[in-house]
């Protein structure tokens, strides 16, 4: 086969010599927005792969759902970008990547199952590369069971590496401990910026100028790279190895609800929660309507938003009810249904539980998620949370951390962020009040009356 000689600086531009060349175990790159990490990435691996013909690649995310219209569609875009399709066929059921002349695999995961991860094999020659995109989703433990599906011997040249990407949305991740704040001779450890991105549009760069000048504290993270968490986060008590679970069976006598915040040219947030028997909110589901960019929304209507409700949520779930934002129910024309009633006849004509207003206060529902995010004591003394997130609600993930403070009103927060998602998570708090204080202990006579209740009392 003729050689096909590849130009970094033509195919990715500049920033990223040494995250290109180095051999090291780990390779664990922070960045802005923009900043070229996962391109690099994705470029990186099929280059590799079409010099390696004994190298197969795993790709790992948190939910084996989100790999598709991510890590998949950027791997598919580096073989169009070196011009290479001809050598490279793909499967959508499983996700694979083949590289036609040797049989090399690039196979997709979930973190969905860590331990059946670690006990993957290839057809043909050693699973030596592993890419773990979105790295802040996952946490440590999950990791370290990961990083056990690279081993074995390996052929002469070839290296063991892991290229690990993500945002620096949270300076108590684990991330920051073990690659960044002590310097180890098999990481390399780099942040890039959008500043090293030589093909961002003119309109690109303004909206990062923008937030530089309007927004510094956002900026120095999502424009610079560096660690969130500092003064200017509003939920502080969040944190990913708390307030993130897998995704389990939910058990069907736990009560169900739903919440949501409207939205057409800003995103729509509907959120689905299942409330355990100590009154602990679950989010099992989220429905963003967003246009793949902050604070864009869809511009679907209200009837569309309910037929996308009536495909996710099935009958037998059993929801009890629904909380919605009370300005939905506003008369926005001089005839014409709300926005709640359009939402609310298609939920009614399809026999599923209808949305009622929400309780209002922005500072009373973010007091609300805070005394939930902390929780109260165990008997050992540790603080239990008392609401958490699927790990397959990576909106909720992504976006809750990143909220500062209002800059007119430092008790709630920003509400020109993406604050779509708190706005529902807000209803549903409040629609669940919920105290830190231990309940009174139940007496002997108070628990047989709860256990003997028959179905209508009478006096």
């Amino acid at each position: 086969m003729k050689r096909r000689e590849i130009s970094l600086k033509s195919a990715v531009g500049g920033g990223y010599d040494g995250f290109w060349r180095s051999t090291k175990r780990y390779v664990v790159c922070k960045g802005s927005r923009a900043s070229k990490k996962s391109t690099t990435a994705a470029l990186k691996i099929i280059t590799r792969m079409m010099q390696y013909p004994l190298a197969n690649t795993l790709v790992v995310r948190k939910t084996a759902s989100t790999l598709k219209d991510s890590c998949f569609a950027q791997l598919r875009w580096a073989i169009h970008r070196l011009k290479v399709e001809k050598f490279w066929k793909y499967r959508v059921s499983p996700l694979e990547l083949e590289y036609i002349p040797t049989g090399q695999k690039i196979l997709f995961r979930g973190m969905d199952d860590s331990m059946k991860i670690t006990s993957i094999t290839v057809p043909r020659g050693i699973l030596c590369w592993a890419w773990l995109e979105e790295a802040y989703e996952c946490d440590e433990e999950d990791f370290k069971y990961l990083d056990e599906s690279l081993r074995g011997e390996l052929p002469p040249g070839y290296y063991f590496q892991w290229i690990i990407t993500f945002n620096p949305w949270d300076s108590s991740s684990w991330l920051k401990a073990r690659f960044f704040d002590e310097p180890h001779d098999n990481v390399l450890a780099m942040t890039t910026t959008y500043k090293c991105n030589e093909w961002l549009s003119p309109e690109s760069l303004a909206i990062f100028e923008e937030m530089r000048k309007t927004d510094p504290e956002r900026y120095r993270v999502a424009g610079l790279g560096d660690w969130g968490l500092a003064a200017g986060q509003f939920f502080k008590a969040w944190r990913s190895d708390l307030h993130i679970v897998e995704p389990f069976e939910i058990p069907g006598t736990w009560m169900r609800f739903r919440s949501m915040d409207w939205g057409s040219t800003h995103p729509y947030a509907c959120l689905w929660w299942a409330v355990d028997y100590d009154g602990n909110m679950y989010c099992y589901r989220e429905l963003y309507g967003w246009g793949g960019k902050p604070n864009v929304g869809t511009e679907e209507t209200a009837k569309q938003v309910g037929e996308r409700i009536v495909k996710l949520e099935k009958r037998d779930e059993d929801v009890m009810y629904g909380v919605l934002d009370s300005a939905c129910w506003a008369k926005t024309g001089v005839t014409g249904p709300t926005i709640a009633e359009e939402l609310n006849d298609v939920l009614f004509s399809h026999k599923l539980v209808t949305f009622g207003k929400c309780s209002k206060g922005r500072v009373e529902g973010a007091n609300a998620f805070k005394q939930r995010l902390i929780g109260r004591k165990n008997k050992d003394g540790k603080r239990k949370p008392a609401i958490y997130f699927f790990a397959s609600c990576i909106h909720s993930i992504r976006t809750i951390p990143m909220l500062g403070y209002d800059k007119h009103n430092p008790e709630t927060y920003d509400t020109t962020a993406e604050d779509h998602i708190m706005d529902a998570v807000a209803y549903a708090c409040l629609s669940r009040p919920w105290s830190p204080e231990e309940p009174e202990p139940e007496k002997p006579h108070d628990r047989w009356r709860r256990e003997h209740k028959p179905s209508a009392w009478t006096v």
